[in-house]
């Protein structure tokens, strides 16, 4: 029975508290939704100028101190006009009332 456990909690992929607040603040994005937004970060994401994110993969993440830390991921970006490329972003979370927050964002090339 344990190892029936074992497999099924495997198989659901649990999220690491990074991805967990990155994938709901990509779905909030998605719509648009600045209120949750607004929950998840300083910094908004655009759908119309900056695209949307269907889905990414950690590729790092760098501690800066206790409070702070750089996400870097790998994301598939799918522009408004319908076009997707693979981009790279670095996304600064700091902890804010016990948990973490998105301070900004930006793309890891510099480019805006």
């Amino acid at each position: 029975m344990l190892g029936v456990l074992a497999c099924a909690v495997a198989a659901c992929g649990v999220l690491s508290p990074e991805e967990q607040l990155l994938s709901d603040f990509f779905e909030a994005a998605r719509v648009y939704d600045t209120t949750v937004m607004a929950r998840l970060s300083a910094a908004p994401l655009n759908p119309r100028t900056d695209g949307i994110i269907d889905s990414f993969t950690v590729e790092g993440v760098d501690h800066t101190d206790a409070a702070s830390e750089r996400v870097t991921i790998t994301a598939r970006v799918r522009r408004f006009d319908g076009e997707a490329s693979s981009r790279q972003f670095v996304f600064t979370l700091t902890r804010l009332d016990g948990r973490w927050f998105i301070k900004d964002w930006r793309p890891a090339d510099g480019t805006p």
